[in-house]
């Protein structure tokens, strides 16, 4: 076996650097906060939980994201405790007051607050959680104690009575609720009803349904080591990578056949038997990043613990091992490619999208990139590694993409699931863009085109009749950009396997038009704008999604990706930017 002594330090790649300026103002509007799986919570007078959509502009995703990058594994603390310096380095500067966009929690009724006080008492609290919150840390086992048996079987009850009457994807895939439910009592019934292992039941349950937007809120893993490397399947096996993708784990041998011995394709496979059961291609995604969590997937298949790691790789010299010290943090994927938007050579224009942002500066970024790229012959969108967010960009885009005398086009379709004695509203979509046919909103050229949409439109999947809405349209149209123009040359999209959410709508959407060609892999697949909620026992914070969303040709999103028009396999230098084989085949399409 091959020992390098100085491994681990070329492996743990470091952190992002600290960038934020700490020393004030130190305040905040929020007296609490809470990090949800599609966002943040917060309270901002009294106990009452809001969903945070947007503060001074700067919606949540770009928030969160913002943080992550500049600040590592402080993101939270800096987020927190150091707002304004945080939103400053996003480029928005606030005073002592700050506009508020909010969510209610239960009726997602959108809820502005305009000049919210910004204050040093708030922000002392947020400091103080968390200073609680890491002190509480180290004794996890004395908090998972305080559940009883009790409170556990009565919040499993109130689980099945919500994922019954609050899950729009409850009747997607015959899955066996009960026997779910009944063998978590009975895992519980066995020992003591450890407040941590609810929450893995809890979480294993919802993930059974294959809903990426269905979890639990915080769902902290278990695991207290981690593999030191990434790995992600590509054309020709599974590769190992530095986390600052750097380099390979070792440069003359990029694949990863092995783990202690034991073939990849296992710990591959038991890797997806702990993630939610979606598409393919999340289920491919799910179980790379379950790789890092190596301790859990050892007692899985049955293996001894240990401090290090056999790494059994292949190369074109053949094998080698090494033995790998296991790390105490886990390594982060993050946003991939690093890109820039510029100009290429041969006239193209590429536009990078890390994220779906609604942030005012980041789509007027947009209209200005489009503008600088009219005089190109082709166009390249880019919207690999983005997982997400609003619908806003596909909103300023897609104008500049339509034909330039056509008709509007209808971009997604949806119901949303109605909530028990709650009647129809035109607006219960509005957070999405999506309207109903009678929406008062509707120019006569954007109802025609639903009409005529309509009528050709077959869902692959037919939601319970009674249960949801009549559908609801997302429509996009020229008008909705007064500052397009038609652009009226090739485009085409980049797509991978971990653009979720949004950015399927982006894809699907945008993939629709005649001038637009989708390349790369297969995207995640889901859309189902989740709600929170709280098991009032165990106090455990979860998501469910609340509408049924399809695309243009009627394919439900959930459990299906969108396909790219050209397919193109990643090679093992395009994970740490040594080539590109995605971004080369659209230039070979486009030129």
């Amino acid at each position: 076996m091959i020992r390098f002594a100085c491994l681990l330090a070329l492996l743990l790649a470091a952190l992002p650097a600290q960038r934020l300026a700490t020393d004030g103002p130190h305040v905040s509007p929020f007296r609490a906060m809470r990090a949800v799986a599609d966002g943040i919570e917060v309270q901002v007078d009294d106990d009452t939980w809001f969903a945070l959509d947007a503060i001074a502009g700067v919606d949540t995703a770009t928030l969160l994201r913002g943080a992550e990058r500049l600040c590592g594994d402080r993101a939270w603390q800096r987020l927190t405790e150091d707002l304004p310096a945080l939103l400053a380095a996003l480029g928005t500067e606030v005073g002592d007051r700050v506009d508020l966009v909010l969510r209610d929690r239960n009726d997602g009724a959108r809820i502005e607050r305009r000049a919210v006080p910004m204050t040093a008492e708030k922000r002392t609290r947020l400091r103080e959680a968390n200073r609680r919150q890491r002190r509480a840390a180290p004794d996890r086992p004395a908090a998972d104690a305080e559940l009883a048996l009790a409170d556990a079987q009565a919040d499993l009850a109130v689980l099945r009575e919500l994922l019954d009457t609050r899950f729009a994807y409850r009747t997607l895939r015959p899955v066996d609720l009960a026997g779910l439910l009944r063998a978590a009592e009975a895992e519980f019934a066995a020992g003591a009803p450890l407040r941590s292992r609810f929450v893995q039941a809890v979480d294993r349950v919802l993930r059974a349904f294959g809903d990426g937007h269905s979890r639990v809120d915080g769902a902290a893993t278990e695991a207290t080591r981690f593999l030191p490397f990434l790995v992600q399947q590509v054309d020709g096996g599974a590769v190992a990578f530095r986390g600052d993708r750097s380099a390979w784990l070792d440069s003359d041998h990029p694949f990863v056949t092995a783990l202690d011995g034991v073939p990849i394709a296992r710990w591959l496979e038991a890797a997806r038997a702990r993630g939610t059961a979606g598409s393919a291609a999340m289920q491919h995604r799910e179980a790379e990043r379950g790789l890092r969590e190596i301790d859990l997937l050892r007692a899985d298949l049955g293996l001894s613990l240990g401090d290090h790691v056999a790494v059994t790789l292949r190369g074109p010299g053949g094998e080698v091992v090494h033995e790998v010290p296991l790390a105490a943090r886990r390594p982060a994927y993050g946003a991939w490619p690093r890109t820039e938007t510029r100009r290429l050579d041969g006239g193209i224009g590429y536009l990078r999208l890390p994220e779906m942002s609604g942030d005012a500066a980041f789509l007027d970024g947009l209209d200005a990139a489009m503008r600088s790229f009219r005089d190109t012959n082709g166009l390249v969108l880019d919207v690999r590694g983005n997982g997400g967010g609003t619908r806003d960009a596909l909103r300023r885009l897609a104008p500049y993409l339509l034909p330039a005398a056509g008709a509007p086009v209808v971009g997604n379709v949806a119901a949303v699931l109605l909530t028990p004695g709650d009647a129809e509203r035109t607006d219960a979509l509005a957070d999405r863009g999506l309207f109903p046919r009678d929406w008062p909103g509707w120019t006569k050229a954007q109802r025609a085109a639903i009409d005529a949409f309509a009528r050709g439109f077959r869902p692959s999947w037919s939601p319970p009749r009674g249960r949801f809405s009549a559908w609801h349209y997302l429509v996009l149209d020229r008008a909705d950009n007064a500052a397009s123009f038609a652009y009226g040359k090739p485009v085409v999209v980049l797509i991978d396997r971990a653009c979720f959410s949004a950015t399927d709508v982006f894809a699907a959407a945008l993939g629709a038009l005649p001038n637009v060609r989708l390349v790369g892999e297969t995207t995640s697949g889901g859309s189902g704008r989740a709600r929170p909620y709280e098991l009032p026992r165990s106090g455990v914070r979860l998501q469910l999604s609340t509408m049924a969303s399809f695309r243009p040709d009627g394919v439900l999103f959930e459990g299906n990706g969108v396909v790219p028009d050209v397919e193109v396999a990643t090679q093992p230098g395009d994970l740490i930017g040594s080539s590109d084989a995605v971004l080369e085949r659209a230039l070979e399409l486009l030129r």
